[in-house]
């Protein structure tokens, strides 16, 4: 039996003189006995804070479906929109009970505004585990009718907004890091429809966000994903085109935030199994 020392082999053989059941080395060097290693009492783990989520662009169909999910899974929630008292309610409505979480107003195309929504909810849970930027700002026209506050809004809303919240939460992830941060896009994100083009701007310049922000924090532990909903999402009743189930999706963005680190996603897109492809908004 041969061993191997940095490119040298020696000959293992067995003791001839006593069985011992240990082996002797035969390389012509007498050893010195090594001393028994004390092992130092290992102290026990700290007990883990729950994980916590910041959401931006909650509302009916996918916003209420990431609530309830993360609530499940004993996240601790702060939910983000202009109107926080419309989402309190929504948070008072879970399962686990709403005063384990906080809703916070906030102008995501406002610095100051964005920055202060940051520092209370640090305030309250710290950095945060898991950040979701879902907003979404539409309005159709041409480029033969579309008036500048419309094209600026939509821009601010889909790209300016996702800028403002990945930089913080990036700054804050890897501090701590770890964490996940998820971009939600759209078909707009890499298909240029007719009528859509207060829409592309931004969701294209979302989607390039993501994908530097991937290659500057994943070697500093920070999980950031592009996922591009190709789909219309149910909201209220099932009608009859295809739609996605948003607890579906919901369940999506959990796993991504699951992933090992040695098999990340970067991007993602989903539809329903009977949409055709890339024919939405």
């Amino acid at each position: 039996m041969l061993t191997f020392q940095w490119g040298r082999s020696t000959r293992l053989v067995r003791s001839r003189t006593r069985r011992t059941g240990r082996a002797a080395f035969d390389a012509g060097a007498v050893r010195e006995p090594v001393a028994p290693v004390e092992r130092q009492a290992e102290r026990p783990a700290e007990p883990l804070s729950p994980p916590s989520a910041l959401l931006f662009g909650v509302g009916p169909g996918l916003g209420e479906a990431l609530m309830e999910r993360l609530d499940g899974e004993g996240f601790r929630l702060g939910v983000v929109s202009r109107n926080a008292g419309r989402l309190q309610g929504l948070l008072d409505r879970l399962p686990g009970g709403g005063r384990r979480h906080h809703a916070y107003a906030c102008d995501v195309t406002l610095e100051t505004s964005v920055d202060k929504a940051f520092a209370r909810f640090e305030r309250d849970f710290g950095a945060p585990s898991l950040v979701i930027y879902a907003l979404q700002s539409f309005g159709p026209g041409t480029i033969d009718d579309i008036e500048v506050p419309a094209f600026e809004e939509g821009l601010r809303h889909n790209c300016f907004g996702a800028f403002l919240v990945s930089r913080l939460a990036c700054r804050a992830m890897a501090e701590a890091g770890r964490g996940t941060l998820l971009l939600v896009g759209s078909t707009s994100s890499v298909i240029g429809r007719a009528g859509h083009l207060n829409l592309v701007a931004g969701k294209f310049g979302q989607r390039g966000l993501a994908q530097v922000l991937a290659r500057e924090m994943w070697p500093r532990g920070v999980h950031v994903a592009h996922v591009m909903i190709d789909a219309d999402i149910q909201e209220g009743e099932r009608r009859t085109h295809p739609q996605s189930e948003p607890h579906h999706i919901a369940e999506t963005l959990l796993f991504l935030h699951r992933q090992p680190k040695s098999a990340w996603t970067s991007e993602l897109d989903l539809r329903p199994w009977n949409e055709r492809f890339w024919e939405h908004c």
